[in-house]
């Protein structure tokens, strides 16, 4: 069994206020603090990854910056990173490949990136239920996480609808 968290970034700068390219764009202070509070929610229900894969976007890195204080397992141990430019502008099909990449001793991985790519990731993931309408119908919402346990041995095995979904939380 492998858990994955899947981590939207916060709110950010829009392209109406700033005139940098979306890959640049910073997060609010508001995005700052929704981050932090992340964070703790995370710590709080002890989901610890092992590893994280990140998007090089500004906002990304800002986001995971904001939680990474509070991503220490229960010896103090912080999780290995991986930042990634690749998955930026992935779709869903992309990110699973990459995700499949992951080293098989790795139990639990967060991966930490922009909309549509990782809801597209979402959507793929999840076994759906007949005649009942998937969570992720929309986006996952700016700074939502989503956990899903996947009955895998290895990430290799990674596909669509392996995944069980556990909880979102915003």
């Amino acid at each position: 069994m492998k858990r994955l968290y899947l981590l939207r970034s916060t709110r950010h700068r829009s392209t109406i206020s700033s005139s940098l390219p979306d890959y640049h764009h910073p997060l609010t202070q508001r995005g700052e603090i929704a981050a932090i509070a992340m964070g703790k929610r995370m710590q709080e229900n002890s989901y610890t990854p092992e590893h994280v894969v990140c998007a090089t976007a500004t906002r990304t890195r800002q986001t995971l910056a904001n939680i990474w204080p509070y991503l220490t397992d229960a010896q103090g141990k912080a999780p290995e990173l991986a930042l990634d430019y690749q998955i930026h502008l992935a779709r869903g099909e992309a990110v699973l490949h990459r995700l499949q990449e992951t080293a098989k001793r790795i139990s639990s991985l967060l991966l930490v990136s922009i909309a549509p790519g990782i809801s597209d990731l979402a959507r793929l993931l999840i076994k759906p239920v007949k005649d009942r309408p998937g969570p992720f119908s929309a986006d996952l919402p700016m700074g939502a996480l989503a956990v899903f346990d996947c009955g895998i041995e290895s990430w290799a095995e990674l596909s669509p609808g392996c995944g069980s979904l556990i909880k979102i939380l915003h």
